[in-house]
């Protein structure tokens, strides 16, 4: 997905739920339920899953370990297969014995542990490296959620949603948000790194803090571009559009001795 795509995204979603027919929902729409937000410094959710290997947990089992979780699921083309690479690459720098890295499937209802099981291979992750969960449908989305992703099944076998990955520092809390896909794992290392109190990169924070300040104006970066790049590039643009304007200016208005 592009820039420009993931500008409308948002509206495009917001559209599609106002305009649905009633019939679409008429099994059962999974906004009639009450589902209480989780914010930043609010403690995750005791939701049960089950892993790629049929293992149950909760991410509340993380036994003092930093969580950094995401949300994907299996028949996705798309953003899906590049964050779970990144998470894949993410464990060069996070440690099992003090992080934990999860992605959660916005399908439950199709993305079994077997499904779960079979996409991990095909990208290299392991239960040990990177947890894929899934669980009972209707928990597993109010999961999804509280914490702020929003999904849409196209009836396509294609599910509209907002990109969001959380981490949950060692005390079981939501520490911080990341509402695109374009962090680099550099970047997202070290703010796990720092909530964990060890020691971190401070110019990958930054460039990551940068990055989310672009993303909440203009839709973020989504194949991995560094905050740092996106704004010299915001920047650049800025001057060329002064420049152009400085001379229309000079040609519309100046008078020639």
């Amino acid at each position: 997905m592009n820039r420009f795509a993931a500008i409308l995204a948002g509206p495009i979603l917001l559209l599609a739920l106002v305009l649905a027919p009633a019939h679409a929902f008429a099994a059962g729409n999974p906004f009639d339920a009450h589902v209480r937000p989780v914010n930043v410094g609010d403690g995750i959710p005791s939701t049960r899953f089950v892993d790629q290997d049929g293992r149950h947990l909760t991410l509340r089992d993380s036994s003092g370990r930093t969580v950094v979780l995401s949300f994907i699921y299996t028949r996705c083309t798309d953003e899906c297969p590049l964050v779970t690479q990144k998470f894949v690459r993410l464990r060069d720098s996070l440690s099992a014995s003090k992080f934990v890295l999860a992605l959660v499937s916005i399908d439950p209802a199709h993305d079994t542990p077997v499904a779960l099981r079979r996409y991990a291979r095909h990208h290299g992750a392991d239960a040990a490296s990177v947890l894929m969960l899934t669980g009972r449908p209707a928990d597993v989305l109010a999961f999804a959620r509280s914490l702020g992703v929003s999904t849409l099944d196209n009836g396509r076998g294609e599910i509209l949603h907002n990109n969001r990955t959380i981490i949950v520092g060692p005390d079981g809390a939501v520490a911080d948000t990341v509402d695109e896909s374009g962090w680099s794992p550099r970047e997202l290392a070290a703010q796990a790194r720092h909530i964990a109190q060890l020691r971190s990169d401070p110019m990958a924070r930054f460039d990551l803090a940068l990055g989310k300040a672009v993303a909440a104006v203009c839709g973020g970066s989504q194949f991995g571009r560094s905050g740092l790049t996106d704004l010299l590039a915001i920047f650049g643009i800025f001057a060329a559009s002064a420049a152009a304007l400085y001379w229309v200016t000079r040609k519309l208005f100046l008078v020639s001795p």
